[in-house]
C-alpha cells in the first residue's frame, strides 16, 4: 500500500536507503553511505516530500521515494523486495503526480539506468559528483 511518509517511518526509510545504496553502488565504499545516514535524517528527508510503500502482508515499509519539487531525489526499495514491481509501482505514481521529472543516477549503476530508460526517462547530460568523483547521468521524463 502506497501512502504518505510519517515521522515514525524515518529509521526504516534510512535503513532501506542504506541497504539499497550499498548494494546498488558497490563501486563506492560502504563507509561513504554510512557517513551520509545522519544527513539523510536531519537534512535530506525533512526537505523532501516522501511517499512510502508498505508490504500488504506485513504492513512493513519496504520502499520509498522522495521529491524536491519535480526532482526525484530518491527511489529506493529494500533489497529483500527488489524485482517484485515495487519500484515500478512507485515510479508510475511519481510520473502521475508530477508529469515532468528530473533525476540523477550514477552511470555505473547500470541496473538503475536501464530501469529509468525502460520507464521513459532519457539521458540529458552528465556531471561528476563531487563527493565520490563518479559520473552521474542527468535524466528527464518525459
Amino acid at each position: 500500500m502506497i501512502r504518505a511518509f510519517k515521522e515514525e517511518d524515518t529509521e526504516t526509510v534510512i535503513r532501506i536507503w542504506l541497504a539499497a545504496s550499498v548494494r546498488s553502488h558497490s563501486f563506492i565504499d560502504k563507509a561513504y553511505w554510512e557517513k551520509k545516514a545522519e544527513a539523510m535524517r536531519t537534512l535530506y528527508l525533512p526537505l523532501s516530500e516522501i511517499v512510502v510503500d508498505e508490504d500488504r502482508a506485513t504492513g512493513e515499509v519496504v520502499a520509498f521515494m522522495a521529491f524536491v519539487e519535480d526532482y526525484l531525489a530518491a527511489l529506493f526499495v529494500a533489497p529483500s523486495h527488489q524485482k517484485r514491481g515495487v519500484g515500478s509501482r512507485l515510479l508510475a505514481l511519481a510520473k502521475k503526480m508530477r508529469g515532468t521529472l528530473d533525476l540523477s543516477v550514477y552511470a555505473e549503476n547500470e541496473r538503475a539506468v536501464a530501469f529509468y530508460q525502460k520507464n521513459g526517462f532519457r539521458i540529458t547530460g552528465e556531471r561528476i559528483e563531487e563527493m565520490t568523483g563518479h559520473t552521474e547521468l542527468l535524466m528527464t521524463f518525459p
